[in-house]
């Protein structure tokens, strides 16, 4: 067992946390035979509607776990949950600022999605203080972006103006990946090939580096 906890936060809304959560989650799962657990801290339940639509489908869930739990709560569970699985991921809700403590300390990678905007480099820096005081590594991703966008060497330049690295795949702002949702699935799971695949393969090869 690896027994790894990664955090998924972001202070503002729409940047992809969910989405990037059951796609690591089913990748880990599909290409690295992975047990993972995702905890739902979100009031929305958007990552709960996920999985009941999964569950009345009869999708595999195999190897994979569903738990909901405030966001203080989440430090305990994720505590008890990695004991009997290999990695444990928390989705967080947005505008959670000092609330976000527990569920950063519990982890052993802060993951923090951010579009390119600068809307997002303004909400990213509550939350990499938090996990910065608390001494966590921490992983800025590139998320729901336009691979054409002059904004993407803004992001990375702001990336660098807070001694942060982003990973190394950005992952595009593609269809695929809200469309699956809406199915209880994941584009891992509807596609063999695609950019999407790719972008999710390459960035949970990254994920699974870091947590050695």
């Amino acid at each position: 067992m690896l027994s790894k906890v990664i955090t998924i936060a972001q202070q503002k809304g729409g940047t992809g946390k969910t989405t990037l959560a059951v796609h690591l989650a089913l990748a880990l799962i599909k290409y690295h035979n992975l047990k993972i657990v995702i905890i739902d801290t979100d009031p929305q339940g958007s990552l709960g509607k996920w999985y009941i639509i999964r569950s009345e489908k009869k999708l595999s869930n195999d190897n994979l776990t569903f738990k909901t739990a405030s966001l203080w709560g989440a430090q305990y569970e994720s505590k008890a949950l990695k004991k009997d699985h290999d990695i444990v991921i928390i989705d967080t809700p947005p505008k959670i600022e000092s609330d976000a403590r527990p569920s950063i300390e519990a982890a052993d990678l802060v993951l923090i999605p951010m579009t390119p905007s600068h809307v997002d480099f303004w909400a990213t820096e509550a939350i990499v203080e938090i996990a910065k005081k608390a001494n966590k590594k921490i992983l800025i991703q590139i998320n729901r972006a336009n691979q054409r966008s002059k904004l993407i060497s803004k992001t990375n330049e702001y990336i660098k103006s807070i001694n942060l690295s982003p990973t190394q795949t950005i992952v595009g702002h593609r269809q695929i990946f809200a469309s699956s949702m809406g199915e209880g699935k994941t584009a891992v799971e509807k596609q063999k090939k695609g950019k999407a695949v790719e972008e999710i393969k390459k960035l949970t090869e990254q994920i699974l580096l870091e947590l050695k």
